[in-house]
């Protein structure tokens, strides 16, 4: 009897969840960059989205786009989130600095548009981060200073979480230069003013292993990703890093350079969307638990031969997220914006009650048994 309870159970769990993977819809938001969900590269004359590694930074807020784009100048372009249509820039009055003076954005929960320079040492170029409050406003230095970690390269990778005063930056270190405690992140208070380096206790994380993908599941985990078909899953407190799992990616697309990251809940799912810089496609799994994460869905939304992505850079976006549905933007550099429409099913009520069920019959034995 034990047995078979026991097996009960975990058969109706597996149905559960086999029956959302199932259900579980990917596909092009229509009407992005046309009619295919994919604004590729220079269409439709556009300049600012190109095949010269310019364009690094996507971000969502306040219902548009944000497109970092060095093409020509520095700019930070807004964009129609539906159809991809350019809507002008922000203020870039006394951006300056770095080996790039914009690289990477994201938006807070107030609104607030963050971007990140890209400095190769940050003790002779310290990284920036700038602040806009609205698409209005001229920006302000919101931190600028060594990253928390003298000598280091920061700027490659940019995630945000909170709002307000609780806003919180992390950016991953690079590889290069070697320098000691590179195998992390740095978390910057923009409010205050301060970076931390919360230190991991030996290795792994490895060095540059935050520096590509990296993205906030709650205010204390950070998952990151510089390749190799994995990620880091990390939490942190202050100026100390705990690293907490190291799954591999399950991506039945096809494992090609696996790097772009970001997290978002929807439907009360945590869902990852990871996407290759290799061919472009992006994958979606259910990391309800972040250390065995479920593979759910891949798409991709492109054509044709696409122009490598050999910096491995660029950024995800989630947004538009109400109730069980949510869209989601990708662009890995050179290899334009892909547009998606995403819908987590409600479990069914047939599935409730199968696990309902086998909870009742383990219940029954376990009373039996005392």
């Amino acid at each position: 009897m034990k047995n078979y309870c026991t097996q009960s159970l975990i058969a109706a769990t597996f149905f559960v969840a086999g029956s959302a993977s199932a259900q579980f819809s990917l596909s092009p938001l229509v009407g992005f960059g046309g009619s295919d969900g994919w604004l590729a590269p220079g269409e439709g004359g556009y300049a600012y989205l190109g095949t010269a590694n310019n364009e690094r930074g996507l971000a969502f807020g306040n219902d548009h786009l944000y497109l970092v784009s060095r093409n020509g100048g520095n700019f930070v372009r807004i964009l129609n989130k539906l159809t991809g249509a350019d809507l002008g820039t922000l203020n870039v009055t006394g951006v300056s600095g770095g080996a790039f003076a914009v690289n990477t954005v994201a938006v807070g929960g107030d609104g607030a548009i963050y971007v990140a320079n890209l400095t190769t040492q940050s003790t002779t170029s310290p990284l920036k981060v700038y602040r806009w409050a609205n698409e209005g406003s001229v920006p302000t230095v919101a931190y600028s200073g060594d990253g928390g970690l003298a000598g280091s390269r920061i700027g490659d990778s940019l995630a945000l979480f909170g709002s307000g005063a609780s806003t919180r930056l992390a950016l991953g270190y690079n590889s290069a230069p070697a320098v000691a405690g590179n195998n992390g992140y740095a978390i910057i208070d923009p409010t205050a003013g301060t970076a931390t380096r919360p230190a991991f206790t030996g290795t792994p994380p490895n060095a540059g292993d935050f520096r590509l993908g990296i993205t906030f599941s709650d205010s204390t985990h950070v998952i990151g990703t510089a390749g190799s078909s994995l990620y880091r899953y990390s939490s942190f407190s202050g100026s100390t890093a705990t690293l907490l799992s190291s799954p591999l990616i399950p991506d039945p697309a096809g494992a090609t350079a696996d790097r772009l990251l970001a997290y978002a809940s929807v439907g009360g799912m945590a869902l990852l969307a990871v996407q290759s810089i290799g061919d472009s496609h992006i994958s979606i799994y259910d990391v309800s638990n972040p250390a065995t994460p479920i593979w759910l869905a891949s798409g991709n939304n492109t054509s044709g031969a696409l122009t490598a992505n050999g910096n491995g850079t660029g950024q995800l976006a989630w947004g538009d997220i109400s109730g069980n549905t949510a869209h989601l933007w990708a662009m890995s550099s050179n290899q334009g914006i892909q547009a998606f429409t995403i819908t987590v099913p409600e479990p069914s009520a047939a599935s409730f009650a199968v696990l309902g069920g086998s909870l009742l019959l383990l219940s029954s034995w376990r009373r039996k048994q005392a």
